[in-house]
C-alpha cells in the first residue's frame, strides 16, 4: 500500500482504539467499578490518542527542491503546486502544516523581528494575536496558492539589522567584495498552516525547515521540533552533490538525530532528472546515480539503503497526469514505501505498546477479576451439586471451613491495609522528590547566573550547573521509584501467595530512560552552542534562545516524569483492591447459601438457580472484556478492506 493508504488505515486503527477505550470506560461505569484515578488515566489516554500526530520533517538548504518534494508526496491530487516551489520562489521561513480541527483553515505568520525576543516559538503559539492571520478556503486551491505566496515574502533591511537577526554574516561576501548596504531577508520567522486535507486529518504534520540560517538562529528547531519528529528527511540536490552548507547543516543540526525506532533519519537525493540525458544510455545514467549515492553514503556516513535518489518534479508531474511510467522513472514510490513500511509501521508498534501497557493493563486486570469470580461461582455450583442435603454434618463442616476462610481473609485484609499505608507514605516521598515546584525553583535559581554569563566558559558552566541539579533530582527520583517498585512487587507476591492469584502482576514502571534523555539534551545544547552556525547571530541572543529552549524542554520533561509517576502510583494497587472486594463478596455469598440450605433443604435448587443467574452476566462481562482487549492488543484483525476504500477527496 502507498503511504497515503497506510496513513488512512493508521487513522482508522486509532479510531478503533478510541472506541475500545470508550467501551471499557462504559463497562466500568455500567458495573460500578469506575474510580477517579482510573477515569483520569483512561481520559488521558483517549485525549492522547485523539491528538496523536505523526510529524515528518524536511530539512535542506535553499534550492534543493524540498517544497516540490512535499507537494509531490502529499498534495499531488490537488493538480497544482499547492506550496510555492517554482524557481526563485522558495519557502523562506520554517513552516508547519497540519489540521486544526478546532480552529479551521488558516495560515498564521510570525514577524521575523520576533527573533530578537526571548519568547520561544512554543510560547508564541499560545498567543494567536501575535500572528498575522489569513483565512484559507480549502475548497479553492487557487485561493490557497495565493495565500501561500506569503511563505516566500521578503523585504530589504540594513546590513546591521540583518546581522542582528542572524540572517547575514561576513562569510557571505567574497573576499574582494564590499559589504552591501542592505540585505534581502524573509518577512516571517515562522508559519502555521491548517486545512482539512485527508492526510492531515488522519494526523500527519509536515515540518518544512528552510536553510542553515533558520536552524542556526532558532535553537528550538534543532533541539525541540526536529527531535520530536518521527521522521527527518535531509534533502540534497543531485546536480550539486553535498555542498559545504549542506555539510554544515548535516553535522551541526541533523546528524545527531540518530535513526531509532522513535525517530527515522533518511537522505533524499532530489533532482535526478538533471542527470537524465538522451545522449546517454539508461545503464550509464543508472551507473551515475549509483555512484552519487555511494559517494553521498561515504560523506555522510549513512547506509545506502537510507538514501533515496528521486525526482520530485517529475513525480508531481506524473501524478497530476496519471503517468505511471514517468512515476516509476521518478523513483518516488521507493520513498513512499519507506515512509509507509518503516516509519508509519514503527509508529504504530510504539503506540500499540504504549496503549497495551497503559489501558490494556487495566482491562487485563478487570478480566482477571471477572475470570476469578467466574471460577469461584462455578466452584460453588459444583459444591452445591455434590452436596448431600441429608447430611447435616457435611453442611455444617462446609460452613465452618468457610468461616475459617473468612477469618483468614479478614486477617490478610488487615495486612494488606497496613502494606497500603506504607505504600502511600512511599508514594508521597516519591512525588515530593519529583515535584514540579522543586524543578521550577532550581531553574529559577539558576536563571540569573545563566543570563549574566555571556562568555563561552560562563555559559557552559551555568548550563552545566543547572543540569547537574536537575539530574540530581531525577537520580534521586529514580532511586525512590525503584524502591517503590520493589515494595509493590513484594505486596503483590504476598497477596498472590495468600489468595492464589498467580496471574496478577503489577504494571512495570521506570524513569531510568529519562536520565539518558536529560544528558542527551545537555549535550545537544552544547553541540549547538559550539556549532559554526550558532555564531551567525550576536552571541548573547543565541545564548538567551538556547537557554530558553533547552531549559524549557528539560522542565517539560521533568513535569512529565512527575505526571507519569503519579498516574502509575494511583492505579497500581487497583487490581488488588478489586480482588479483595470480589473475594469478600463471594465468601459472604457462600456462607449465606450454606445457611439457607442448612435451614431448608428445599432451597438448594433455588440457590443453585440464583448462582447460575449470577454466573450468566459474569460470562457476558468476560466476553465484553475479551472483545475490548483483542482490539487494544491488535488481535481483532483489520476490519476495513483498503482496496474498497473510496479515493481521497481532492482539495480543489
Amino acid at each position: 500500500m502507498h503511504f497515503q493508504q497506510q496513513l488512512q488505515a493508521y487513522g482508522q486503527w486509532k479510531n478503533r482504539l478510541v472506541e475500545a477505550i470508550e467501551q471499557y470506560h462504559s463497562w466500568l461505569k455500567k458495573y460500578d467499578l469506575n474510580t477517579t484515578e482510573v477515569e483520569e488515566l483512561i481520559l488521558g489516554m483517549r485525549r492522547s490518542l485523539n491528538s496523536e500526530q505523526m510529524t515528518i520533517a524536511f530539512v535542506a538548504e535553499f534550492s534543493r527542491g524540498k517544497t516540490e518534494l512535499i507537494n509531490s508526496l502529499f498534495f499531488a491530487e490537488t493538480g497544482v503546486r499547492l506550496l510555492p516551489s517554482t524557481p526563485g520562489r522558495t519557502t523562506m521561513c520554517p513552516t508547519e502544516i497540519f489540521c486544526d480541527k478546532d480552529n479551521g483553515s488558516y495560515i498564521r505568520l510570525l514577524k521575523i523581528e520576533t527573533r530578537l525576543d526571548d519568547v520561544s516559538l512554543t510560547e508564541y503559539k499560545d498567543k494567536p494575536e501575535q500572528w498575522l492571520h489569513i483565512d484559507l478556503d480549502p475548497d479553492s486551491s487557487i485561493q490557497m496558492q495565493e495565500a501561500f505566496q506569503e511563505l516566500v515574502a521578503v523585504k530589504r533591511v540594513s546590513l546591521e539589522e540583518a546581522k542582528r537577526l542572524g540572517l547575514y554574516h561576513d562569510d557571505m561576501n567574497h573576499a574582494d567584495d564590499f559589504p552591501p548596504e542592505s540585505v534581502e531577508i524573509p518577512c516571517w520567522r515562522h508559519a502555521l498552516i491548517s486545512f482539512p486535507h485527508p492526510l492531515l486529518q488522519d494526523g500527519l504534520v509536515i515540518l518544512d525547515t528552510p536553510g542553515l540560517n533558520a536552524l542556526g538562529s532558532e535553537p528550538e528547531l534543532t533541539l525541540s521540533m526536529l527531535p520530536n519528529a518521527h521522521a527527518v528527511l535531509f534533502v540534497l540536490a543531485a546536480d550539486t552533490g553535498v555542498t559545504k552548507s549542506d555539510m554544515d547543516m548535516w553535522q551541526n543540526h541533523v546528524r545527531n538525530l540518530n535513526g531509532t525506532q522513535q525517530r527515522h533519519l533518511a537522505v533524499v537525493m532530489n533532482k535526478i532528472d538533471t542527470l537524465w540525458d538522451d545522449l546517454q544510455s539508461d545503464a550509464s545514467i543508472e551507473q551515475s546515480i549509483r555512484a552519487q549515492v555511494g559517494e553521498t553514503s561515504k560523506i555522510l556516513n549513512v547506509e545506502e539503503d537510507l538514501i533515496f535518489p528521486l525526482s520530485a518534479k517529475q513525480a508531481l508531474l506524473a501524478k497530476v497526469k496519471k503517468d505511471q511510467a514517468l512515476l516509476e522513472k521518478s523513483r518516488m514510490e521507493r520513498l513512499e514505501d519507506y515512509l509507509a513500511k518503516d516509519v508509519l509501521q514503527s509508529r504504530r508498534e510504539i503506540m500499540q505498546q504504549t496503549i497495551t501497557q497503559g489501558v490494556g493493563h487495566l482491562i487485563s486486570e478487570s478480566l482477571e477479576v471477572v475470570t476469578s469470580e467466574t471460577v469461584q461461582l462455578r466452584n460453588q455450583l459444583d459444591e452445591l451439586q455434590n452436596l448431600d442435603t441429608q447430611n447435616e454434618d457435611m453442611t455444617l463442616q462446609l460452613m465452618e471451613e468457610t468461616r475459617v476462610h473468612q477469618s483468614g481473609y479478614l486477617q490478610s485484609v488487615d495486612q494488606f491495609q497496613a502494606s497500603r499505608r506504607v505504600f502511600n507514605m512511599q508514594v508521597k516521598r516519591m512525588l515530593d522528590v519529583l515535584a514540579p515546584k522543586r524543578v521550577d525553583q532550581i531553574i529559577k535559581n539558576h536563571t540569573r547566573s545563566m543570563e549574566a554569563s555571556f562568555t563561552t566558559f560562563g555559559m557552559k558552566q551555568a548550563m552545566k550547573n543547572v543540569f547537574d541539579d536537575l539530574s540530581a533530582i531525577l537520580h534521586e527520583g529514580m532511586q525512590v521509584v525503584e524502591d517503590t517498585q520493589k515494595l509493590v512487587a513484594d505486596i503483590y507476591r504476598r497477596f498472590a501467595q495468600e489468595h492464589g492469584y498467580s496471574n496478577l502482576k503489577p504494571p512495570e514502571y521506570s524513569i531510568r530512560d529519562y536520565q539518558v534523555i536529560l544528558e542527551d539534551l545537555f549535550q545537544e545544547g552544547e553541540t549547538f552552542r559550539t556549532s559554526m552556525s550558532s555564531t551567525l547571530m550576536e552571541q548573547h541572543l543565541v545564548i538567551q534562545k538556547l537557554y530558553v529552549t533547552v531549559l524549557s524542554k528539560a522542565r517539560k520533561m521533568l513535569h512529565q516524569v512527575h505526571k507519569e509517576t503519579a498516574d502509575w502510583s494511583s492505579v497500581v494497587m487497583s487490581p488488588l483492591v478489586h480482588q479483595i472486594k470480589e473475594h469478600k463478596k463471594l465468601i459472604e455469598q457462600r456462607l449465606s447459601v450454606l445457611r439457607k440450605v442448612n435451614q431448608s433443604k428445599e432451597s438448594l435448587e433455588q440457590e443453585m438457580e440464583k448462582l447460575e443467574q449470577e454466573l450468566a452476566p459474569l460470562l457476558v462481562q468476560k466476553r465484553e472484556l475479551e472483545s475490548i482487549l483483542s482490539i487494544i492488543k491488535g488481535d481483532e484483525g483489520e476490519q476495513t478492506e483498503l482496496e474498497n476504500r473510496e479515493p481521497m477527496a481532492a482539495c480543489s
